[in-house]
């Protein structure tokens, strides 16, 4: 379905029984709701699972303009009042962990809970010259060359729109001069922090975050890449039930 939210028309797929905990799911860069669709599935016998797409990705809006972290986050906070949802439990891989942690920031209202996999509150130098690399890459060449930058496969994918995207990049990149980890030192929802022992990310950043949200729970998973929920679904799965079941479902809401 289309939902309009911050002025954008966003693509969003919905699941589970309408009066469960919500449980928004955002993709990373390059990427599409779709490939959250597997633990959608998984966990809306008990939970109401939204994914949708970021703006110039998948199905949403093209928007070949300037954003800034905070605009990716108002899209979610849209979204959610668009679809009527108080709070959210937020899961966000790699780009999209930056939009949950930049909304728990902003929006701290807003967010129930927080599951980040392979992602990171800061980037260094070299990271923010591939961002810059790869923005180029899909304003020049488009979306489809810019995932194959980035070592994805567009075959069966949903392409992002390149000028789009590009802009969204950028968004990323400014983690290097203007770092999410202060602002996180304020957040106080429940945290699970996921990543993958052979992440080409590294563990690194997910160590700092662990460090910086008081009272996360941190998971470095052996054997696994960045994509987690991909690799071993239903060791995910399970763990962010068992996390959802101890640290969300049926305790007051503050």
């Amino acid at each position: 379905m289309i939902v309009h939210a911050n002025g954008l028309d966003l693509r969003c797929e919905i699941a589970g029984p309408a009066d469960a905990e919500a449980v928004v799911f955002i993709h990373g860069l390059a990427a599409s709701a779709d490939i959250w669709s597997g633990q959608s599935e998984r966990l809306s016998d008990r939970f109401r699972t939204i994914r949708y797409d970021l703006r110039s990705h998948g199905c949403s809006q093209a928007v070949a303009e300037p954003c800034t972290r905070s605009d990716l986050a108002n899209d979610l906070i849209a979204l959610l009042d668009a679809l009527e949802i108080e709070r959210a439990v937020v899961v966000g891989h790699s780009g999209g962990g930056v939009v949950a942690m930049q909304s728990a920031v902003v929006h701290p209202e807003r967010i129930r809970a927080l599951v980040l996999v392979g992602t990171a509150s800061e980037c260094n130098d070299a990271t923010a010259k591939w961002y810059l690399e790869t923005a180029e890459k899909a304003r020049e060449s488009g979306g489809e060359s810019a995932m194959k930058a980035m070592g994805m496969k567009p075959d069966g994918r949903l392409v992002p729109d390149g000028p789009g995207m590009a802009e969204v990049t950028l968004a990323m990149r400014t983690l290097n001069d203007e770092p999410l980890t202060a602002g996180l030192t304020h957040v106080s929802v429940p945290t699970l922090i996921v990543v993958g022992e052979k992440d080409f990310l590294g563990v690194g950043g997910s160590v700092i975050l662990s460090r910086t949200i008081e009272g996360s729970e941190l998971e470095i998973v052996p054997g696994r890449g960045h994509g987690v929920y991909l690799q071993d679904p239903d060791w995910f799965e399970g763990r962010v039930r068992r996390f959802l079941d101890e640290r969300v479902v049926d305790q007051p809401s503050t």
